[in-house]
């Protein structure tokens, strides 16, 4: 009898917001693009102190993604006009993108005391402070934009992620469930309850994720969400559709490979985990656990040589890797007794 292994999952969780999002929407091909800066770019040679057709051009530029161009065109419609909260906006987000997180919280703060009504400015210096963990800031913008607007879908549940972030996850539930009230196609919220339940080992999970993926049906992190939840609750024919949803979005996925080659232990279909280890190992040579996976496939196949093989493949990625370590022991002892 062999001892039964449990596989490491990794969640592999992403959020993602549209608040303050530079690229439109909408398609621009490059020719219509480079036309209409030009146009701008002529009308500047004409009033050279016009912040807003420096704003309209770095707006081109982000398009065009000509990040360099459009900053600075982004500070100069700033130096122009200083005292215009959409171009102070927008230049916190650049900056943001940028990861110059200092920068974008002065253009974001300046934004705020420019005009106080500006919620996108708030949101946006809420979600930096809960992005770098300082909680109780991000929290008093949060709370100022309530005051004001009790129904804003976005401030609820960012208020919701930093309950989750101070371990208050009964707090964090009421306030993603009423951002969905407010509004019924925010992704993050049904994502992040999917999250929420699926750690509490609560079959909701799966509607939320359903919710989620209604409204981004081609979200595979969402899929593998899904197929994680299936695969920690023992229901392996739904994890085994959810991972292979993942695989036809995603093909390269290597943790999805893996994890349906852990179902093959598991399911005694040892043939399909042999595949699933290999094809992991396929897409990268120095994944550890799907070496000593496929190893312990092959020990429970009684291929003790090609086992041994991919034992020691792995003890050279790590030396002190201890179940492979415990798996060369026990096939010493099972050729010992082979030869008795």
């Amino acid at each position: 009898m062999f001892p039964v292994f449990a596989f490491s999952l990794m969640f592999c969780s992403c959020q993602n917001s549209d608040n303050g999002e530079i690229m439109p929407t909408e398609v621009n091909t490059p020719v219509s693009l480079d036309k209409n800066i030009d146009s701008i770019s002529t009308l500047i040679l004409s009033d050279s102190l016009d912040a807003d057709l420096y704003f309209q051009r770095a707006e081109l530029y982000l398009k065009n993604n000509s990040l360099r161009l459009g900053s600075a065109d982004l500070e100069k419609s700033v130096e122009l006009n200083p005292k215009n909260a959409k171009y102070w906006f927008k230049l916190g987000v650049l900056n943001f993108s940028k990861q110059e997180t200092r920068a974008a919280r002065d253009c974001w703060i300046t934004c705020s005391n420019l005009d106080s009504r500006n919620i996108n400015c708030r949101l946006s210096l809420a979600e930096m402070f809960l992005a770098v963990g300082e909680l109780k800031k991000g929290q008093n913008r949060l709370n100022e934009i309530l005051a004001f607007d009790p129904k804003n879908s976005y401030a609820l549940y960012l208020t919701g992620n930093f309950a989750l972030m101070s371990n208050d996850t009964t707090k964090a539930i009421k306030y993603m469930q009423s951002a969905i009230n407010e509004n019924q196609e925010l992704f993050e919220a049904y994502d992040q309850l999917g999250v929420l339940y699926s750690s509490k080992k609560n079959l909701l999970a799966i509607d939320y994720f359903n919710s989620a993926l209604r409204l981004k049906p081609n979200q595979f992190d969402v899929h593998y969400k899904v197929a994680i939840f299936y695969q920690k609750m023992g229901f392996f024919d739904e994890a085994t559709l959810a991972y292979l949803r993942v695989l036809e979005l995603n093909a390269s996925h290597e943790l999805s490979l893996h994890n349906l080659g852990a179902i093959g232990i598991f399911t005694k279909d040892y043939i399909s985990a042999k595949k699933y280890f290999s094809m992991a190992i396929s897409q990268n040579s120095s994944y550890l656990e799907a070496y000593f996976g496929r190893a312990y496939t092959y020990e429970l196949m009684g291929d003790f040589l090609r086992s041994e093989s991919d034992y020691r493949i792995s003890l050279m990625l790590d030396p002190a890797y201890l179940p492979s370590i415990d798996g060369l022991s026990r096939l010493e002892v099972a050729n010992l007794n082979l030869v008795k």
